[in-house]
């Protein structure tokens, strides 16, 4: 008999977290197991890719928005979601509905915030997990003791690396004895296939440095321009190219008038959402991962998958996944430092080598998906 797995999340739009979910969707035997995905609201933006085109067939997607019958207009309805967030009562009724008749062997909450409650509320499951995909002990955005006030109802939380896991216990002990590992997962061949594709932007004919990421605010992305800001001084001949979107107005518009400030607008450039960033990073010099705080970062991942050398903060996922100046670079949190370790990496052709001989035997991929399949088989 196949194994019945609710998914819920609330938004899908391209990042790393949701990434991996889709991956994992492609991963799974649909012989084995029947998949309901509930998605809460996913609402429209503007220079923000959707994957909701590319889940497999074979799962049953429900966009909780799109099928609301009820008098609320899109944007009332969108935003009584987002100002109660974890305190809501209220969800769109079209999702309570989708779950109230449906029972599960499993249902996970993939992401921090709303879901989370979902779950726990309104979802009949034998088992319900939490897959939380930050830092707890460092993201000041995410409620820490909303996300366990349904501890109770919950059978365990899944952390995308061991460090987040350990950092996160501290501020939330009570995890401590129900808490897993299961790492990002990589579709390799489907990675493989799209860096293969041409780059029509100008600017990436010549050597550049690559930051994929949506501009939020644990991105850093002022710092990753005062970095760029350094090395022109330095008169280093490098251009920087960021892909991701730009949804966030408040970051976005910080990000311009730093730019406009130091005039790096040709320097620094802003590609806005991409769905296929791989052919920037097989081309790359290197890939830069500088945010505040990271998990387990697929961008990391990929880029090693693909034999590019990642720059990265010093951050949990980073320690796990990189060993420094062997497989990649890792610098602290300060703009003069990160210059000039990248300064010293595009001088030394030698140390480029190395990290990309490296990287040819590195163990890329990790057993995200058996970890999986051994959770349900728990």
């Amino acid at each position: 008999m196949k194994k019945k797995i609710l998914f819920v999340i609330t938004q899908f739009y391209k990042g790393g977290a949701e990434t991996s979910l889709l991956n994992l969707f492609h991963c799974l035997d649909p012989k084995k197991y029947e998949v309901d995905f509930l998605v809460l609201n996913q609402i429209e933006y503007q220079d923000a890719t959707s994957l909701m085109g590319e889940i497999p067939n074979w799962i049953n997607v429900f966009d909780a928005v799109k099928n609301q019958r009820s008098g609320l207009k899109f944007e009332q309805l969108a935003g009584k979601v987002y100002r109660r967030l974890f305190h809501t009562e209220t969800y769109v009724k079209s999702a309570v509905d989708f779950v109230k008749r449906r029972d599960y062997d499993v249902a996970i909450s993939f992401g921090e915030w709303l879901s989370p409650a979902f779950l726990a509320k309104k979802v009949n499951a034998v088992k319900k997990y939490v897959w939380i995909h930050i830092d707890l002990d460092k993201a000041d955005f995410v409620n820490k003791e909303e996300l366990v006030k349904y501890d109770s109802k919950i059978t365990g939380y899944i952390f995308a690396s061991e460090k987040s896991r350990r950092s996160s216990i501290q501020r939330c002990p009570q995890m401590a004895e129900k808490s897993t590992v299961i790492h990002n997962i990589l579709n390799k061949e489907n990675i493989l296939c799209r860096a293969a594709e041409e780059i029509t932007l100008p600017q990436a004919r010549g050597s550049f440095l690559l930051s994929v990421g949506n501009l939020r605010i644990e991105k850093n992305y002022p710092r990753q321009i005062e970095v760029m800001r350094i090395l022109k001084e330095k008169k280093i001949p490098i251009k920087w190219i960021c892909v991701g979107s730009t949804v966030d107005k408040n970051v976005y518009g910080e990000v311009s008038e730093l730019l406009e400030k130091y005039q790096l607008k040709d320097d620094f450039i802003l590609c806005g959402a991409d769905d296929n960033p791989y052919k920037y990073m097989k081309r790359a010099k290197a890939v830069m991962v500088l945010s505040d705080h990271e998990s387990w970062s697929l961008v990391i991942s990929e880029a090693k998958l693909l034999g590019v050398p990642v720059v990265a903060t010093n951050t949990s996922g980073a320690q796990e996944q990189i060993i420094n100046g062997e497989t990649g670079i890792i610098t602290s949190f300060q703009a003069e430092e990160i210059a000039d370790r990248i300064e010293g990496f595009l001088k030394n052709l030698d140390l480029q080598d190395k990290i990309r001989k490296n990287l040819l035997t590195d163990e890329v991929m990790k057993l995200g998906m058996q970890e999986f399949e051994e959770l349900l088989r728990k």
